[in-house]
């Protein structure tokens, strides 16, 4: 592996951390928000932008990743469903983030609807915490079987 690849992948690792954040704040702000029957605010709006552009991002690195690293190759490989760490890397990981930042892109729509500001909270809630879930679900943390790396790089 390349010293540029190992420089996308220690940022592909570390921005995970801000989606992380980010995805709190907004789920958290919509609690709030419907629990307390707050005005939808601009700082709202504002938190679910940075989430939305920090996924697209990592999105961006990690397609350069998937591809960079021969994973779509491996897709035809008739056996890469039978390797748990195979099928991780080409397969679950991939599918999983990309619902999940699909996800978000619905949640931060519904930022800029014209509805009621209780149905807004609701409907951005569900849409952040299901990818929030699913974040978590598919990021190859250290210690998890297999495909876990380390939780902050190394950049050697």
């Amino acid at each position: 592996m390349g010293t540029n690849l190992n420089y996308f992948i220690y940022f592909h690792s570390i921005l995970r951390y801000f989606i992380l954040l980010f995805a709190l704040i907004v789920v958290v702000q919509c609690v709030v928000g419907f629990m307390g029957k707050k005005v939808f605010k601009k700082t709202n709006k504002q938190a679910a932008l940075v989430l939305l552009i920090c996924c697209d991002i990592q999105l961006l690195l990690g397609l350069v990743l998937y591809y960079s690293m021969g994973w779509i190759s491996k897709l035809s490989d008739s056996g890469v469903m039978k390797d748990p760490y195979k099928r991780f890397w080409a397969v679950e990981h991939g599918v999983g983030m990309i619902i999940a930042i699909i996800l978000v892109h619905l949640g931060y729509s519904v930022s800029k609807k014209n509805m009621d500001d209780d149905r807004k909270f609701k409907r951005m809630f569900w849409f952040i915490f299901i990818a929030l879930a699913i974040f978590v679900a598919t990021i190859p943390w250290e210690g998890k079987q297999i495909v876990g790396r380390p939780n902050i790089p190394h950049l050697n």
